[in-house]
């Protein structure tokens, strides 16, 4: 008896898996198509100019 409920559920999870294959195998997408993307990047001539490194003051170091 044991043999044939473990044979029996073999069966049953085969026929689960491959119905669950056949299932998605079907493209039935009724999605609009989708707009490609725009990637926006600012123009190299509008860049605000970078501030110029500030120098370290050395007044302060080696004093106490």
């Amino acid at each position: 008896m044991k043999k044939l409920t473990r044979k029996l559920c073999a069966v049953v999870m085969l026929g689960i898996v491959s119905a669950g294959a056949f299932a998605q195998k079907r493209d039935d997408d009724k999605r609009p198509p989708k707009e490609p993307s725009k990637v926006v990047t600012p123009d190299k001539k509008d860049k605000p100019q970078q501030n110029p490194p500030k120098p370290k003051d050395n007044d302060k170091r080696g004093k106490p």
